[in-house]
């Protein structure tokens, strides 16, 4: 079996979380595009022209 190449860590505690899937994730694009997808969930997003951003003014 050849040698897992590492991907960039995730940002802060995600990086921990994000491990625990590595055994399941192939490449190391597939490792870091879950990492990047987990950080975009928490990311804020702007809903100006969305019902709900109405409703909140």
């Amino acid at each position: 079996m050849t040698k897992r190449l590492p991907c960039p860590p995730a940002p802060g505690p995600l990086e921990a979380y994000a491990a625990r899937f590595d055994h399941l994730l192939g490449t190391p694009a597939q490792r870091r595009g879950f990492r990047e997808y987990l950080a975009g969930l928490l990311l804020p997003r702007d809903r100006n022209k969305t019902l709900t951003g109405l409703r909140a003014r």
